[in-house]
């Protein structure tokens, strides 16, 4: 496999059974990477990998761990990606894909298919756009249907082996990475990705339709006890803080009622208008990670279906549940093809 890859490079052109370009080219790189044959990817690659990867609705670190502990064939990676997505791949995503590693303009059908989101009625109103524009973060009330967030959470608890009536069952086993659970694939955790009123938010955001969803993790928060205290994460950032700053988002959406004591999610809110100056005023050899802004974070309460969207710029985190009862919640992002990302870390 190693001399295959590092004789015979592979074009972004070269496609397989399922017909997605650039999937061959990502798959032999991982597999030269792991052999010690690679380059550092350029920013075009690393750019398309992140976006094949979300149009084909795999995580980044499920996916990487698969190919570098696996090593398979491509026709196997290729089966392995079906069996993720339920045996069958969108045929809009496919073509979005192909017509983005190629450069050629959409057609017809998928125009329409944006359009009918672009001209749909908006979800954040005038009051929630200036909302957001003060305070960096917005609630979206009912973004998906009660009984569709309670039966993701069903999913969660039967995921986890666990049982919402016996509080006992909450500490029995580890959860995965603190509160983060590897939880991906069930088709609600789909149906919610592809909520209208979730996908017309970010549109209004982002000022156009023509996104691409993250598949993210989902989360379970236990009320904290002696034996096991909060794990966190505790505020933090997921981007650099190395300006230029740019415009993104995140979003999670909450599967259960979740009070402000029941470890909801929080943030500093406004804190995407002073960041920069706030970097500035910081003493020489300050590591602004390491400063302690918890007096100034918010818990933002919500119900179950309520989607937070947050400006990526805001300290954030999940809190301490002095509840009764775990919270539990889904990530969601969506981004265009010309988001921009600093590689450069601070």
């Amino acid at each position: 496999m190693g001399e295959f890859l590092l004789s015979t490079p592979v074009s972004s052109a070269e496609t397989g059974q399922l017909g997605v370009r650039h999937l061959k080219r990502f798959w032999a790189q991982q597999l030269a990477q792991r052999a010690g044959q690679a380059t550092e990817p350029a920013e075009t690659d690393w750019r398309f990998d992140n976006i094949l990867l979300n149009g084909l609705g795999l995580p980044l670190q499920e996916t990487l761990r698969y190919l570098l502990q696996v090593t398979p064939s491509f026709e196997e990676f290729e089966q392995w990606i079906l069996a993720r997505n339920s045996g069958w791949l969108d045929p809009h995503q496919v073509e979005r894909l192909n017509s983005l590693f190629t450069g050629q303009p959409y057609s017809p059908a998928l125009r329409e298919h944006l359009r009918i989101l672009e001209t749909s009625a908006d979800v954040l109103s005038p009051d929630d756009l200036r909302f957001w524009a003060e305070n960096g973060y917005v609630i979206v009330r009912g973004a998906v249907p009660r009984e569709q967030a309670q039966a993701t959470e069903q999913a969660v608890w039967n995921e986890l082996g666990m049982d919402p009536h016996e509080p006992a069952t909450w500490y029995e086993q580890p959860i995965g990475q603190g509160i983060m659970m590897n939880f991906y694939h069930h088709p609600t955790l789909r149906a919610n990705r592809q909520a209208a009123r979730i996908q017309k938010a970010f549109a209004q955001l982002w000022q156009t339709a023509d996104l691409w969803t993250t598949t993210d993790r989902t989360s379970f928060n236990p009320p904290e006890t002696r034996n096991l205290p909060f794990q966190g994460p505790h505020l933090h950032w997921d981007v650099s803080l190395e300006p230029p700053f740019h415009f993104g988002t995140q979003g999670l959406l909450y599967l259960c009622d979740t009070s402000a004591e029941q470890g909801a999610f929080c943030c500093v809110p406004g804190f995407h208008r002073e960041l920069e100056g706030w970097l500035a005023a910081l003493p020489a050899g300050t590591d602004p990670r390491r400063v302690n802004l918890d007096a100034r974070a918010v818990p933002i309460a919500a119900q179950a279906g309520d989607f937070v969207i947050w400006h990526h710029l805001l300290p954030h985190g999940s809190s301490p549940n002095r509840g009764t009862y775990p919270r539990i919640v889904q990530y969601i992002n969506m981004y265009p093809v010309d988001f921009k990302e600093n590689k450069a870390w601070l």
